[in-house]
């Protein structure tokens, strides 16, 4: 019945989103004539999952993207060269995001952020590469710190798999559980951070009991969730998408007459994974996600007031970011330069360029400032609402620090230094 619950509301989420964008659509197109779209701007193209499996956030992700994009229009482009966001779906599937690729690259785009999959974004990622256009993936962050092939430039916002893990098994530890089960989905992200969290959660001397593989296409989870339970473990790690996750925990609660003591995965830490669930069913979890930097403290507000009181979602900040350090990297480059000088090998430097010191810092409010400051020949680095972007040399984020969070009252609270 949980599984059957989450569908049922996942179909109508998907339908509503189908009208959603037919309406968006509809707005555009009667707001942006051929006659008045720019006849040079730089495009840049966002991957997100607008229908599929994942549908839920990139409304809200999107709009943080423009948001960023509409703060460099206001101070006058790239170089002058007005800053444009074409969005595409994925679907939620390999097959129809590598055709949305396509649509993009055909609109013009020279650089691609998203999408919301580590598996889209592993398999399209040589693609890009093969065609000179630069990746960022906000919220994937690599799967471990050494990556085995830094032959595709791809910079990932994010802490690495790898970090998460480690952070993930340090709070199960303070928390005192000895003995655990970990429950993760057959993705590469997933099972890298779990690899990460049982070598680390075991130097601490604790033991993992029980693994359990998940397959994110399974429709119940009855038998993973009985083995699970017969391993009498003191908590519960679950490392999935939140469909997967919502499935899972449904049914532990179906099935089950106490409930676990959860710890929850990055991706987990979303109101999706809330709103599909039993309710009650996740009241005291905790987890680990990617810290968000607000120097200023006034993000969500000036988000709200611009999208009639909508709210960032956990991971919108990344998606500003990503928008806001690519405008800063081409206003970094030549001032004459065409499309060609977009191109990954002289982006790619730029990214790096504008991502780490020398210079004035330029956080995510004084995107007109940095600009200008730009343009007047000063160098600046940006260090926006996720913290200092720094590359490693196969574009993963060095480092990158983690926050911890909880369930409590049905709501997804952060938990204060």
């Amino acid at each position: 019945m949980p599984a059957l619950v989450f569908l049922l509301r996942a179909a109508r989420t998907r339908l509503a989103s189908v009208f959603g964008a037919f309406a968006l659509a509809t707005v555009l197109g009667a707001c942006s004539s051929p006659k008045d779209e720019p006849s040079d701007p730089i495009v840049v193209g966002l991957l997100l999952p607008f229908t599929g499996a994942s549908v839920g956030t990139a409304y809200n992700f999107e709009r943080a993207a423009l948001f960023a994009q509409e703060r460099v229009s206001a101070a006058g482009g790239v170089n002058g060269r007005p800053f444009r966001i074409v969005s595409a779906d994925t679907h939620s599937d390999l097959a129809r995001a590598r055709r949305s690729v396509d649509s993009l690259l055909n609109a013009g785009a020279t650089v691609v952020v998203g999408p919301e999959s580590a598996e889209i974004a592993a398999q399209i990622g040589p693609y890009l590469a093969e065609r000179g256009v630069t990746f960022l993936s906000p919220l994937i962050g690599a799967a471990t710190d050494a990556e085995v092939d830094c032959g595709t430039p791809w910079f990932r916002l994010a802490p690495s798999a790898q970090d998460l893990g480690e952070a993930l098994a340090k709070q199960i530890a303070a928390a005192n559980a000895k003995v655990i089960t970990v429950m993760c989905a057959r993705t590469t992200y997933d099972e890298a951070l779990c690899d990460s969290l049982a070598t680390r959660f075991t130097s601490l001397k604790g033991e993992v009991r029980l693994t359990v593989s998940l397959d994110p296409d399974q429709q119940s989870y009855a038998t993973e969730v009985h083995a699970a339970q017969a391993a009498n473990s003191d908590a519960i790690v679950l490392s999935a998408s939140p469909k997967t996750g919502a499935v899972v925990v449904s049914e532990f609660d179906l099935l089950s007459t106490t409930k676990p003591v959860w710890f929850l995965s990055p991706l987990l830490k979303t109101d999706l994974l809330l709103q599909n669930i039993v309710p009650g069913a996740l009241e005291g979890a905790r987890g680990v996600a990617p810290k968000i930097y607000d120097s200023i403290g006034n993000f969500p507000e000036a988000f709200a007031d611009r999208w009639h009181g909508d709210q960032p979602l956990e991971g919108a900040d990344f998606y500003y970011d990503a928008v806001a350090l690519l405008a800063f990297a081409m206003n970094s480059i030549a001032p004459n330069s065409d499309d060609n000088g977009f191109r990954s090998v002289a982006l790619d430097s730029a990214l790096r360029r504008v991502s780490a010191p020398p210079g004035s810092s330029v956080g995510w409010d004084d995107i007109d400032a940095g600009l200008a400051r730009q343009r007047a020949g000063a160098s600046i680095y940006y260090s926006g609402l996720t913290g200092p972007l720094l590359f490693r040399s196969c574009g993963e984020r060095a480092g990158g620090a983690s926050s911890q969070w909880h369930v409590h009252r049905g709501k997804i609270v952060t938990d204060s230094d």
